[in-house]
């Protein structure tokens, strides 16, 4: 069996964002190593090999994969996900048959957070994203490096994070030598949101429906095509809101190809605060240089303020509100 990827360049020599989306999510799966050939439609020149594949099975839009058996016998589909689904997949999917989140949940309670990275590593390769913000998350990479398994990082730049931020994002970057993928906000729906409403609009009617826009909404699309993440979710950040999670659970915001909740893992939930920056200390993990100016958590520059002595690390974010309603909605 051969398979073939017809991708799109556009008049102007750039590339089709639906095929380099289509490649990402292949890629992300742990499946694109499956694509036998790749066969380029050039815009606008009936003659290119793409451009005729695409005249001979009636096809007008890229990418389309094509299947071809030893007999001759040959299937076209125009949806990547319907092409997993039906041609890379007809067995289970690695590491989700195999991993049970009731029965890994009970077995996490005895280990140690880089030896539950280590097994959802195991268990997912280059489908576990690793989702990076802060202190907490930077201990993942860390642990995750050194485990020497396959991970993916990305993060979410909503637009309003602090100059300090976005410079330790590549401070990371270039510590681990690691990719990060960035997630931005949709630009017509941000757009339609400040036009009316305005940049401030947070400290008036609450921080969510900002959120939703500039965090939910891009989660969705950094997670899709993916079959689990890990987060850097700890119990005493929150007990208002956090004091019930597990360290494994079925994500039932976020689904996958097959329409199958993906598996959040949260392997730093036992920890305090003060086992994050010993083990930042200890292994010389970099981190925000905004914490050496009393920010203790991070998050947008207008929705966080520095600590102020004795008070919970979570009440500098919207401070303006009630506490039980300091979440973004990323893990609600």
């Amino acid at each position: 069996m051969n398979l073939t990827m017809v991708k799109k360049v556009l008049l102007d020599g750039s590339p089709c964002g639906k095929c380099a989306q289509a490649e990402d999510i292949l890629r992300k799966r742990g499946l694109w190593d499956k694509i036998d050939d790749v066969v380029i439609a050039e815009e606008g020149n009936p003659e290119s090999p793409g451009m005729k594949l695409a005249a001979k099975h009636g096809i007008d839009l890229a990418p389309f994969f094509i299947v071809r058996e030893s007999s001759g016998e040959h299937r076209v589909y125009t949806r990547v996900f319907d092409f997993i689904k039906k041609e890379l997949t007809s067995s289970p999917t690695p590491g989700i048959s195999k991993f049970d989140a009731s029965e890994a949940a009970e077995r996490f309670k005895g280990l140690n957070p880089d030896q539950i990275l280590a097994d959802a590593q195991k268990a997912f390769g280059q489908n576990l994203a690793l989702a990076f913000s802060g202190a907490e998350d930077v201990v993942l990479i860390d642990m995750a490096s050194k485990n020497g398994q396959p991970f993916q990082v990305f993060s979410l730049d909503t637009g309003r994070l602090h100059p300090e931020t976005y410079g330790y994002l590549d401070t990371v970057r270039d510590h681990y030598k690691i990719d990060i993928e960035i997630f931005t906000p949709d630009s017509m729906l941000l757009q339609n949101f400040v036009s009316v409403k305005g940049l401030s609009s947070f400290y008036q009617d609450g921080h969510r429906e900002c959120c939703g826009i500039r965090k939910v909404e891009p989660l969705k699309r950094a997670l899709e095509g993916r079959l689990a993440w890990a987060t850097g979710l700890r119990r005493d950040q929150s007990p208002a809101t956090r004091s019930d999670l597990v360290h494994v659970e079925l994500d039932q915001s976020h689904r996958n190809a097959d329409g199958e909740p993906l598996i959040k893992v949260n392997p730093l939930l036992d920890w305090t605060g003060q086992d994050v920056w010993d083990y930042i200390r200890i292994n010389n993990v970099p981190y925000n240089p905004l914490h050496d100016q009393g920010y203790r958590s991070i998050g947008c520059q207008p929705c966080t303020r520095p600590s102020r002595p004795g008070e919970h690390e979570r009440a500098a974010r919207w401070w303006w509100e009630n506490e039980t309603k300091r979440e973004c909605g990323l893990h609600t």
